[in-house]
């Protein structure tokens, strides 16, 4: 999978190695859309464009079938790529009981779909636990067996949750597409952390490398439709594509994940929001440390701030009661890492 936000030097590249899926490809217009792509038959290569609540953001927005329609509509007229291939709902629904009574989405998909201007739905899913609503797997289970939708993307990593590995083995059986998203946690700051670099370099780690490890790990998932890895210069496209071909994993990459985990360890969110269940300020500290990853292991320090600057609720609304701290998996001391991540962030 690729993305519109990708470099466009590596897009090409990204082109002749294969890449045939381009998340928020809504984002180009006819004029803006690389050539690498839109020279290709158009039946050769799949467009996703992704909508999102309005009113306000994924957690106080709303769903609103004649918007997310007309929003679709013109993104089509913009691009003149003639239909998306894939309708995707961003961020979710906040609970089973919204996925049970909203059909908003689901009505403007098939509006769109009868016009010839969509084909697939889809969605990418998140914890809204901190706002009353329910995890992203049990959402994902109500509507691999209950919805039209026919694919979601969400959080999965190595080391993750049972939850996780239950709602592939499902998906799976149901013919339903899964897309694992945040799965690099640690490898950006991890590639610049002298102290990791220097054990990296052990011979037992030779050949491999925490990120190409990765890539082998979720390809070799046979539950497992597609990843999303993140990609911002060539050297990073030809190791993944490398990676990823080569689908074995050795002795080598078992060791390097094995490293990255112990790396983690107390420094880098999993994602998996059990400890927003147990904060008594409903503080969304998964969303807080997602958006540290964006400014440590993606390097994207503009987008990190921007995404913080939204929370209506910062890490300075932490109370330090420590309720938080015992669930989670991934030993983080949570009551200074939101200190960390204000003085970084905000």
């Amino acid at each position: 999978m690729g993305a519109a936000d990708w470099s466009p030097a590596v897009i090409p590249l990204a082109v002749k190695a294969g890449v045939n899926y381009w998340h928020k490809a809504h984002r180009w217009n006819a004029e803006t859309m690389p050539e690498a792509i839109k020279s290709q038959p158009r039946e050769s290569y799949h467009l996703e464009v992704v909508v999102d609540r309005v009113g306000g953001d994924h957690m106080h927005g709303h769903i609103d079938e004649e918007q997310h329609y007309q929003f679709v509509k013109k993104a089509v007229e913009r691009s003149g790529v003639g239909y998306y291939d894939v309708f995707k709902f961003h961020f979710g629904y906040h609970s089973v009981a919204e996925a049970k009574t909203d059909m908003g989405v689901i009505r403007a998909f098939e509006r769109l779909k009868k016009e010839g201007l969509v084909k697939h739905l889809a969605l990418s899913q998140h914890h809204y636990n901190n706002i009353g609503g329910d995890m992203a797997y049990d959402i994902v289970t109500y509507l691999i067996q209950n919805s039209p939708f026919e694919a979601a993307q969400f959080f999965y990593t190595y080391g993750d949750k049972h939850e996780l590995e239950d709602v592939l083995a499902l998906a799976k059986k149901n013919d339903f597409g899964t897309i694992a998203m945040k799965t690099m946690g640690g490898v950006g700051r991890a590639a610049t952390d002298k102290k990791f670099q220097t054990m990296l370099a052990e011979p037992r780690f030779k050949g491999s490398s925490p990120g190409t490890a990765m890539v082998k790990w979720l390809m070799a998932n046979p539950n497992l439709t597609a990843a999303v890895i993140n990609t911002t210069n060539f050297d990073q496209l030809q190791e993944n594509v490398g990676a990823a071909r080569e689908l074995k994993m050795g002795a080598n990459d078992h060791h390097a994940l094995g490293l990255l985990a112990a790396y983690n360890k107390g420094l880098t969110c999993l994602l998996c929001a059990d400890c927003v269940s147990h904060c008594p300020e409903h503080i969304a500290i998964a969303d807080i440390l997602r958006y540290e990853r964006y400014a440590l292991d993606y390097h994207d320090l503009s987008r990190a701030k921007a995404e913080y600057q939204t929370l209506t609720k910062n890490g300075t609304a932490c109370i330090a009661c420590g309720d938080c701290m015992p669930s989670c998996q991934a030993d983080i001391n949570i009551i200074a890492k939101l200190k960390d991540v204000h003085r970084l962030l905000g």
